[in-house]
């Protein structure tokens, strides 16, 4: 994907939209904004809840709404503030920043993203996964797993037999 921007090109639908979407992106980053009010609104710019009435999202939250990309967070899930969740990443190389990959991020049922955590990259966070505070997530994360450091790697499992 080239980078193209679209600021410098007049008046247009699009240019409305994203403007649209990236003043409620901010607005839902305040910390005087209801929980459930911050739901509805990144609801409205894009990202996909299961059940958004379930899910609890702290102020500061920042969310990438690249065009083309997913953000898809499952049932009860608890992301913490200041976490910052991107999907898509520049490559690079001698000569710069040639291109951008992109992909949907998953964040399954149960989840827990702690503070300041960086997700970036497309993955994948698994079911009742805990991702510890400050963590920086480039890779999947396995089910009943938690993650914690730069770059995030497994400490434990949790056991899920009753």
């Amino acid at each position: 994907m080239n980078h193209k921007p679209i600021w410098n090109s007049g008046f247009s639908k699009i240019y409305f939209k994203k403007a649209i979407k990236f003043f409620l992106i901010h607005i839902s980053k305040q910390f005087f904004i209801a929980p459930g009010l911050r739901s509805y609104l990144l609801a409205a710019c894009g990202i996909k809840f299961y059940d958004r009435k379930s899910t609890f999202i702290g102020s500061d939250v920042l969310f990438d709404t690249t065009e083309g990309t997913t953000t898809t967070i499952g049932k009860n899930v608890v992301i913490t503030n200041g976490s910052r969740i991107i999907t898509h990443y520049p490559i690079l190389s001698r000569t710069g920043i040639k291109e951008y990959r992109k992909g949907d991020v998953v964040i399954k049922d149960y989840a827990f993203i702690g503070m300041n955590t960086l997700i970036i990259k497309p993955v994948t966070i698994g079911l009742s996964a805990v991702v510890g505070a400050g963590s920086v997530v480039t890779k999947d994360v396995p089910d009943y797993s938690i993650v914690v450091g730069n770059p995030a790697s497994v400490i434990a499992t949790i056991d899920t037999t009753p």
